[in-house]
């Protein structure tokens, strides 16, 4: 397979382009899955070891997609944006014909054995598609950063029509921030971000959005007085399953904890943090964080490394999806951002933010190798 002009991946021997991957990045990545796999496993509800096992056959899945996407040359992606962007939109439109739901909410496609949650896909294609869009255009310009605004916001409100919330705010973060990189000015960015809320507020007064949603949303201003509806009691719950946990935590055999006695509400998934955090304490739970501190600085290194602007803007979207997730997840659980269900990279329960996740680490790693077999520069840089 051809890397380079002239180099191919048997140049060093049959796995010589493992010597071209970025090892740190792979590296904290195998341990916050196994660090997932393992938290999964102790989870109070029954079934840790059926989680467990979902967790490694979603690796298994992820890395079948992201070991040829790291031999690839992401480059040739630019030529099937319409496809991804068609793709997109398609899966989520099946999503609001699919008799397949759960808590509420319409977010999976079921085939057969299979169920997967497509807007956890669309993440990662819109981040390809917007980058190889602002590639080729001047965002400086009103129509193009208009039109550009329309690619994400169809997606965007499909996911939100699931309903889902959290990934549709994910989709708004990964737009602000490409945007910013690719060159936007800094008035259209902050037209946008009056406009969202406006919206926001609009969408409140003629009861768009939810009540639960409202309350969700709210609740971790003052999660005492709101401690009689779901969501404030989850907070508060959670907060006290981190403060118990202390400094080294009651450990991971701990058989009386907030979340084996049922307490904590989603203790595999939404809240994973504070089950951990109350089994292995501050200590352990600073572990985990500096394990997400070096992932993101090792994908936003691979923007600083890239050849070309679509590298640049791939890498930088994706740091993006995840300096997200965890920030909301992590201060979720500890009442100083929105409950928004969204989950832990790697460490949270959901074969299909597992297998996005891989292939996310995937798309990366075959920037960093072009990085590292090409001796020139792109033309567009």
């Amino acid at each position: 397979m051809v890397l380079s002009r002239g180099k191919t991946v048997g140049d060093a021997g049959s796995f010589g382009w493992l010597r071209t991957l970025d090892p740190i990045l792979l590296v904290t990545s195998l341990s916050l899955t196994a660090f997932g796999v393992l938290a999964v496993y102790l989870a109070s509800s029954d079934g840790g070891e059926n989680y467990a096992l979902n967790q490694i056959l979603g690796f298994t899945v992820g890395l079948a997609g992201a070991v040829p996407l790291a031999l690839m040359d992401y480059r040739r992606l630019r030529g099937y944006l319409p496809l991804l962007y068609g793709l997109t939109i398609v899966m989520l439109l099946v999503v609001e014909i699919t008799p397949y739901s759960a808590g509420g909410a319409q977010r999976w496609i079921d085939i057969g054995p299979v169920q997967f949650q497509p807007s956890e896909f669309a993440k990662v294609l819109m981040v390809v598609v917007l980058a190889g869009y602002f590639c080729d255009k001047r965002l400086g310009d009103n129509r193009v950063f208009l039109k550009s605004l329309c690619i994400i916001a169809l997606p965007a409100l499909l996911v939100f029509a699931q309903p889902d919330l959290g990934t549709a705010l994910v989709f708004g973060a990964v737009f602000f921030v490409m945007a910013f990189v690719g060159g936007a000015k800094l008035y259209q960015l902050g037209f946008l971000a009056a406009s969202g809320v406006v919206l926001f507020a609009l969408a409140v007064k003629f009861e768009i959005i939810e009540d639960y949603q409202v309350a969700r949303l709210t609740s971790f201003l003052d999660p005492a007085a709101a401690g009689v509806t779901d969501e404030g009691y989850q907070v508060l719950q959670s907060k006290m399953a981190i403060g118990s946990g202390g400094l080294t935590g009651k450990g991971l055999d701990a058989a009386v904890t907030l979340a084996n006695l049922g307490f904590l509400p989603e203790d595999h998934t939404d809240f994973i943090f504070s089950n951990l955090a109350e089994k292995i304490g501050f200590v352990g739970g600073v572990l985990l964080l500096g394990l997400f501190f070096i992932l993101i600085w090792r994908m936003l290194r691979v923007a600083t490394i890239a050849r070309d602007r679509f590298g640049i803007l791939i890498a930088v979207g994706v740091a993006t999806i995840f300096l997200f997730h965890v920030f909301v997840n992590v201060g979720m659980t500890m009442g100083i951002m929105p409950v928004t269900g969204i989950p832990l990279p790697f460490v949270s329960y959901g074969r299909s933010s597992l297998v996005v996740s891989v292939i996310c680490l995937g798309l990366l790693q075959s920037i960093v190798v072009r990085s590292k077999t090409e001796g020139y520069k792109g033309a567009d840089v």
